[in-house]
């Protein structure tokens, strides 16, 4: 069952929450542990076979639990993570528990991480709408009389409006 991505529910392996032995994985602090595994349209469980369950274990109720665990009133992380140097900053942002698109992979420890794909998808749509506020600007400035007078008599743009960004070259 080795799929490329899975609607999953993860958070990062803290020693002091999660444990750990002698025989976990040595570099298990720097991954996302998987909580578990969803449908993608019933986003119930893939963990519970939810038809003969009384209890179907659904996406919503999960992150609600899990962030009701790291709001918990004295919780404290004074300690600090022991690889990852903004570990306070990370866990108590109001969107660390969120559905991600990963890849999942069981170690030979039995510990199951998660590859995060979903960060892809983020930094596109940050980078797209930088790219269509400034299309929006050129659009703009083509509507300028100057820049319309000068299309219809050299019939190109002026300089300050004839590129048009798109697709092509955007991540670069």
């Amino acid at each position: 069952m080795n799929k490329k991505g899975y609607l999953i529910l993860c958070e990062l392996h803290y020693p002091l929450i999660h444990g750990k032995t002698s025989s976990s994985d040595p570099n298990i602090e720097t991954h996302y542990l998987v909580f578990d595994k969803y449908h993608p349209y019933t986003y119930l469980s893939y963990s519970v076979d939810n038809d003969e369950s009384d209890y179907a274990f659904d996406m919503n109720m999960d992150i609600e639990y899990l962030s009701d665990n790291y709001r918990m009133e004295g919780f404290e992380f004074g300690f600090g993570h022991p690889t990852i140097r903004n570990y306070t900053n990370i866990i108590t942002r109001q969107n660390y528990i969120k559905p991600e698109i990963a890849q999942c992979i069981l170690l030979p420890t039995q510990e199951e991480i998660a590859i995060l794909k979903t960060f892809w998808l983020r930094i596109i749509q940050r980078t797209w709408k930088k790219i269509v506020a400034e299309r929006k600007q050129i659009i703009l400035r083509r509507m300028y009389p100057d820049a319309l007078h000068f299309r219809r008599v050299y019939g190109k743009w002026p300089e300050y409006c004839n590129y048009l960004p798109g697709l092509k070259g955007m991540l670069l």
